[in-house]
């Protein structure tokens, strides 16, 4: 688990730059309105991927726990 853990969080600091370079659309509208994020894939796709990513995740986690959990119940 710590090794996947290392190489989701080494995944995320590679593409961080990826997403913070400009794009067009800056200076059309203001770009801290949150329709600005809406009208532009550049930062809605990272976030759905990253909101989806901790979905996942969590839901995992959870799974692994409740595994666990009957387990040592179950003994």
């Amino acid at each position: 688990m710590k090794t996947i853990m290392k190489k989701l969080i080494l995944i995320v600091f590679a593409l961080t730059p990826i997403f913070v370079f400009a794009h067009p659309g800056h200076g059309h509208e203001s770009p801290l309105s949150p329709g600005h994020y809406v009208a532009n894939p550049q930062h809605y796709i990272p976030l759905a991927l990253t909101v989806g990513a901790a979905l996942l995740f969590l839901s995992m986690r959870h799974l692994l726990f409740d595994q666990r959990r009957e387990r040592e119940n179950n003994f």
